[in-house]
This record gives structure tokens, C-alpha cells and sequence, in this order.
């Protein structure tokens, strides 16, 4: 998946992501802060972070992903985790 960028999007996702992206500021600060040797680019947490605030939904998932991205995570990171969500 080519990075998606926010200009390309609705604007009222546009509007959820950027809202939701100041709310997990703080997540994104906790996973890049505490990196898992084991885990390349975080994706595990960002997984289990996507996976638990989306349920299972796709669409949502894209909208977490890009939230956390927006907030500073690292794009291989929610690339991989959405790669690993699917």
C-alpha cells in the first residue's frame, strides 16, 4: 500500500483522523519510546493498538492507523501491523 496521504481523503476523515491523532499523541510517544527488539518498527504494538480501538472493523482500522501516523508513528510500523491485521 502506497502511503496514503490526508489531502486525498474526504474532509471529513480528514477531520476524525486529525482529531483522533491528538488523542494518541501520547500512545505514540509511549511505543516509539519503548521499542521491542523483537518487533521491527513497533508494528506489534501498533497492531494490538489498532486491533483493540477498531474491533475487527477494516475501514476503521485504516482511519486508527492513519491517526497514529498523523501523530508521529512510524508508517512501516502501522503498515505492517495493518499488513498483519487483514
Amino acid at each position: 500500500m502506497a502511503q496514503i496521504k490526508l489531502e486525498n481523503l474526504d474532509a471529513r476523515v480528514v477531520e476524525i483522523v486529525t482529531d483522533l491523532a491528538k488523542d494518541f499523541g501520547p500512545v505514540v510517544d509511549e511505543i516509539e519510546n519503548t521499542k521491542i527488539k523483537t518487533t521491527q518498527n513497533n508494528y506489534a504494538k501498533y497492531m494490538g493498538f489498532i486491533s483493540k480501538m477498531a474491533h475487527n472493523d477494516k475501514a476503521t482500522m485504516v482511519i486508527v492507523g492513519l491517526a497514529l501516523i498523523e501523530a508521529g508513528a512510524n508508517y512501516n510500523g502501522v503498515k505492517s501491523a495493518w499488513d498483519a491485521l487483514r
